[in-house]
């Protein structure tokens, strides 16, 4: 059938369609002419609106772990406490968000007299251009990630408003700080030797939500049981699993920006599996158990140790800095509940600011000069120097303004729930409705 043969078999609607497809398509390529022969378009701003597109898609991939957060905690604790932590995770992304809008990119990114200690400028977002608008959503979800991690370690025994409160605060002032040293142009941690180098936040972000989470753990104390050994162990497995799942996606997200996306990809993948293999096979070989709950926390743990390295080191290395993040995990859970005695129902501590440490101090060792950073393994010597004082100041930063930050809520509106609210659980005394009510 010749094509007069065949449009003849065409309805009028079909006509119409087509007509209308042909026109669309004509105004589009004789708008992209329009716009070349009037110098609209360049090949830089192409460049620019694609690397606001990635930072965009990459800060919705950060956003969306807060729903994996929200899994992993709630499985990690009791039924009875489930729509407390739902609660917290989802607020305190919510809060956190104000507070770093109010005040936090601010004091993170902006300039000043005191520039180096603290920014000055840019509170309130009241002058903006559009960039600085993708940079912001982009730093934003990074403040509500180290808001999220202390949720866990503070988990069913603290009040919802003390829960609030230190959420902005964190949003707004102790994360933004140390990360205006960390990652802003002036930052005077980025003035010792070769520069401190944490590509993506093992420090700014893990460190100080996991130090933060230890100071909060302490002020709050123990849950009840915790120092007689009961059983206070997680309710929901597959919340676990689900929860793991989202957070190791989203960490593409955490990552990636448009500097070297395949190396970046592909060592946060690596990473984050060497560290689940060998989590589970060392509870296996302690146990005879191949412990879904170590495996998902070394997976976790591969992926803090890598995110400060993933555009600085080879593929082999995010391998072997994985594995070992596995095993500092395990060790860290122990030495936390068992020395230290402080209870984390969901290993935030270890995971987030034993490994974060272990990852500053990996690209010290393994960064092979990819995107112009170089460690012992590269013959260069002087970046460990930076990484360790970088690790020392996130440690002291994060236990310091935690421990002040949560003694001044404590003495305040307090920060511990009643002996009978945690006895009950806190869903329905502080949220009137349970997760699992009786049909």
């Amino acid at each position: 059938m010749n094509a007069l043969a065949k449009t003849a078999h065409l309805t009028p609607t079909k006509l119409r369609l087509m007509m209308i497809a042909l026109l669309g398509i004509g105004i589009f390529f004789g708008t992209i002419g329009v716009a070349y022969a009037q110098g609209a378009v360049s090949a830089d701003d192409v460049d620019s609106k694609l690397n606001d597109f990635i930072l965009v898609a990459a800060a919705a991939l950060v956003f969306f772990m807060q729903a994996g957060f929200a899994f992993l905690g709630a499985g990690l604790i009791r039924s009875k406490n489930t729509v407390n932590y739902m609660t917290k995770s989802f607020l305190d992304f919510c809060i956190a968000s104000l507070g770093f809008w109010a005040f936090g990119y601010a004091l993170m990114m902006g300039g000043g007299a005191a520039s180096g200690i603290i920014g000055l400028e840019g509170f309130f977002l009241l002058d903006f251009e559009d960039t600085d608008l993708v940079a912001w959503f982009f730093q934003m979800v990074f403040a509500g990630t180290a808001a999220t991690i202390i949720a866990g370690a503070v988990a069913e025994r603290t009040k919802i408003n003390a829960y609030f409160a230190y959420s902005f605060i964190v949003g707004a002032v102790v994360y933004p700080i140390y990360g205006h040293w960390a990652w802003s142009d002036e930052g005077w941690l980025t003035q010792i030797g070769p520069g401190f180098a944490d590509y993506a936040g093992s420090g700014v972000v893990h460190m100080i939500g996991g130090f933060l989470a230890l100071a909060g753990a302490i002020v709050v104390g123990p849950r009840k049981g915790f120092r007689e050994g009961a059983d206070l162990k997680g309710h929901n497995m597959p919340y676990v699993v689900v929860g793991t799942f989202i957070l190791f996606f989203g960490w593409f997200g955490f990552n990636i920006n448009s500097d070297s996306l395949g190396l970046n990809a592909v060592n946060t993948l690596l990473a984050g599996a060497a560290g689940a293999v060998s989590a589970i096979y060392i509870a296996m070989i302690r146990t005879g158990k191949a412990d879904i709950e170590m495996g998902a926390n070394g997976a976790l743990a591969g992926l803090v140790g890598i995110t400060a390295g993933c555009a600085y080191v080879d593929p082999w290395a995010a391998v072997v800095i994985g594995l070992f993040a596995g095993v500092i995990m395990i060790a860290g859970v122990h030495i936390i509940k068992l020395v230290l005695k402080v209870d984390d129902p969901v290993s935030a501590i270890t995971v987030h600011g034993i490994c974060g440490a272990w990852g500053l101090l990996a690209v010290g060792i393994f960064a092979s000069g990819n995107n112009g950073v170089e460690g012992f393994i590269a013959g260069d010597f002087e970046q460990i120097v930076p990484q360790i004082v970088g690790m020392l100041v996130a440690i002291a930063w994060g236990l310091g303004a935690g421990f002040i930050l949560f003694k001044a809520i404590d003495l305040t509106i307090g920060m511990r729930a009643s002996e009978e609210e945690e006895e009950q659980g806190l869903d329905v005394p502080e949220h009137g409705r349970s997760a699992y009510p009786e049909m």
